[in-house]
């Protein structure tokens, strides 16, 4: 019974994950942003697309999805598989590995999703907010190294895509670290891997574009 959380927690993710929240914002000032800029779902877009005041809500939905299906997991297991009065080591182990790995599937999914959502013809955005977001979800100290990493490169750079890139590699990057070290779960390396991959292939237009020096740059004016 405790196996299935983690399939579980992956549905959950991709479902939450998958809900174009830039589609429904844009919607609302009369402009599909499919046929704006990049045709991605994601804020950046979402600027170019209706303005600041429709990137600012996008951000937050995309930051939003990731962390909720972290947390709807936590909360399943907790009411789902409450602590008994005794328990042997082998089955606290068995059920903090399948807890882990529940929290890595849903944030995962919850990336896959956004990139490839069900419900726009399986595109979406690119994953970059929805990454940190669950990061930071999943472990704060991570999170946190994760989002200054992505600021800074957005800041130095001002390209979209050279920060998703950031986020994906230094979340998959730090979880690996930190579980060599025995400071970290395993299951949560798995959710850098979807993570990294998950942008880098979301992001493989943008790679070409930055090899030829092409690659559209954030401009707030």
């Amino acid at each position: 019974m405790i196996w299935s959380l983690p399939v579980v927690g992956a549905l959950i993710g991709y479902l939450l994950g998958a809900v174009p929240v830039g589609l429904l914002v844009c919607r609302l000032y009369g402009v599909d942003i499919r046929t704006v800029g990049s045709g991605r779902t994601g804020g950046t877009n979402a600027w170019r697309a209706a303005g600041l005041k429709a990137a600012i809500p996008t951000i937050l939905g995309d930051a939003v999805k990731g962390a909720v299906a972290v947390w709807i997991v936590r909360a399943l297991y907790g009411w789902l598989f409450p602590e008994p009065g005794a328990m042997s080591v082998d089955e606290a182990t068995t059920r903090l590995t399948a807890l882990q790995l529940a929290v890595a599937l849903a944030g995962g999914a919850a990336i896959i999703g956004h990139n490839w959502s069900v419900f726009i013809g399986f595109k979406g955005g690119a994953g970059g907010i929805t990454s940190a977001a669950t990061t930071m979800a999943i472990s704060p100290l991570v999170g946190g190294m994760v989002w200054l990493i992505g600021i800074l490169v957005i800041w130095w750079g001002r390209i979209s895509s050279l920060a998703t890139f950031a986020v994906g590699a230094s979340a998959f990057a730090l979880f690996l670290s930190l579980a060599l070290n025995q400071l970290s779960p395993w299951p949560y390396v798995l959710y850098g891997v979807i993570a990294l991959v998950s942008v880098i292939i979301a992001r493989q237009s943008n790679r070409e574009q930055l090899k030829a020096q092409q690659e559209r740059v954030i401009s707030l004016w």
